[in-house]
């Protein structure tokens, strides 16, 4: 695994506590959702759907009452979900950045290719003595530390 990405297999009471109180919102949130058949419930779960709403519920309230006494009891759940968000996300990412690239960046490549625009100047001058480009302005020593 890349040293980019580490999964944090074995967090401490603090991150355990905090994915409680997560737990509580999101599975909470799925809870709604799941009555009231909206978005990822939007196909109906018919007679399923109060034991569905009382899974996820329990499950959220579960998290937190476990966050509050016994924090390491979240450790499994919390476990389990980051092993399965983390290759959804590392796929994601990809399809992201894939497609940010080749219907923005491409585009904008090929056009000011098409345009003639250059904004590097890394065309070749054989007669320029040199390809050093000026600062537009002084700036004093200050401005350093004032960065934006």
């Amino acid at each position: 695994m890349s040293k980019l990405v580490e999964l944090d297999l074995k967090p401490d009471d603090k991150t355990l506590r905090q994915f409680g109180w997560i737990a509580l919102v999101g599975f909470g949130a799925l809870a709604a959702m799941a009555w009231f058949e909206v978005l990822i419930f939007g196909f109906g779960l018919g007679a399923a759907r109060p034991a569905v709403t009382l899974g996820l519920s329990a499950l959220a309230v579960i998290s937190l009452l476990q966050s509050l006494i016994f924090p390491r009891a979240n450790w499994p759940i919390y476990v389990a979900l980051t092993l399965l968000a983390f290759p959804i996300g590392f796929v994601v990412s990809y399809i992201i950045m894939g497609t940010l690239f080749y219907l923005l960046i491409t585009p904008i490549g090929l056009a000011m290719r098409l345009f003639g625009r250059d904004p590097m100047m890394r065309g070749f001058e054989p007669d320029r003595e040199s390809y050093w480009v000026e600062s537009r302005r002084d700036r004093g020593k200050e401005s350093y530390f004032r960065q934006f």
